[in-house]
């Protein structure tokens, strides 16, 4: 787009795009265009059509009807008119530093992205957000993900297209399986991204990473998420990944420096801290699944007890005696 077009210009452009976009497939009668876009004359708004479709790649057609009628059919590039100051600069600067950590493949597209906006800020607030972009360090680990994956997921669940996917797990025998899915949503816990998706009548969790090869079954039927499915109460039930019902209460005696690093984080929605004394908490939480919340105690040990149930206690114990032969065994090289 060249330089010497004016701001009022850009502003036009964006208000006909949008006209246009939100008539859809039936398009908008010019004399609808003229008036709502507040066009003194049809030369103009014909001008103004050609910018687009040459500047932006937009495809508008022009049906010959009565009256006649304008369609935008692709919008090309997207026009946007922003009023932005250092709080949203600031805002735009870690988000994108977050996207380039959490989707790597997406680190080039982050870096054109913000060279786009830092074209059109003044240069004082260029240097404050790529300030704030350097010294955001991110040190959570992720788990490396296949570009193709998370497009193709993408685009399965926006289109609702059935895949089939070669998928290895690291339980049981460790040998890829084929599994036909509907992809219904993603979302990044535990240091990697992740999917629900309807498999066999049932609503399972996949893990993107481990998913090897994949394909789009043309002529199956997508099966649409059951009535009572939310992602939210999916994502949110869980410890960590193994979601369900919440049927399992404990109780935890944690003390210092635990005590202060558990009652500074929410881990779950159900979680109630209780302080003892000085050096000790009690939290209480409601999850599905005893297991993880086992490995977590232990990740924690020496400064976590479990008070209840004692099934978990249990697991604990079992987890802390194979940690105990493993490492004291004679065998151990």
């Amino acid at each position: 787009m060249g330089r010497d077009i004016s701001s009022i210009r850009i502003r036009r452009l964006l208000n006909l795009a949008v006209f246009l976009r939100k008539k859809g497939d039936d398009g908008a009668e010019v004399g609808d265009i003229m008036t709502h876009c507040e066009y003194t004359n049809k030369r103009a708004l014909q001008e103004d059509i050609r910018l687009l479709r040459e500047e932006y790649h937009a495809e508008i057609t022009y049906k010959r009807s009565f009256p006649p009628r304008y369609c935008l059919t692709y919008e090309g590039e997207f026009l946007l008119s922003l009023s932005l100051n250092m709080n949203d600069i600031t805002a735009l600067s870690l988000g994108l530093g977050m996207a380039s950590h959490f989707l790597p493949y997406c680190r080039n597209y982050c870096k054109d992205l913000w060279q786009k906006i830092a074209s059109l800020i003044p240069d004082a607030l260029i240097f404050f957000g790529e300030m704030l972009a350097r010294t955001a360090t991110m040190e959570n680990p992720v788990s490396g993900i296949k570009p193709f994956v998370f497009e193709a997921v993408l685009k399965a669940i926006y289109e609702h297209e059935v895949l089939e996917i070669e998928y290895v797990s690291p339980y049981k025998d460790r040998q890829p399986k084929t599994h036909r899915i509907s992809p219904y949503d993603l979302f990044f816990k535990a240091h990697s991204w992740y999917m629900t998706a309807g498999c066999e009548d049932r609503v399972l969790m996949f893990k993107l990473s481990r998913i090897q090869k994949f394909s789009v079954i043309e002529d199956a039927e997508y099966i649409p998420p059951p009535d009572d499915y939310n992602p939210d109460e999916v994502r949110q039930s869980s410890w960590y990944l193994k979601y369900g019902d919440l049927k399992h209460d404990i109780r935890l005696i944690v003390r210092e420096p635990m005590a202060t690093i558990v009652s500074e984080t929410l881990r779950h929605p159900t979680q109630r801290i209780t302080r003892i004394d000085d050096d000790t908490v009690e939290l209480y939480a409601c999850i599905p699944d005893l297991d993880e919340a086992a490995r977590w105690i232990l990740s924690c040990s020496p400064h976590i007890t479990v008070k209840s149930p004692p099934e978990l206690r249990e697991k604990v114990c079992e987890l802390a005696d194979g940690v105990l032969k493993q490492n004291f065994s004679e065998n151990v090289r």
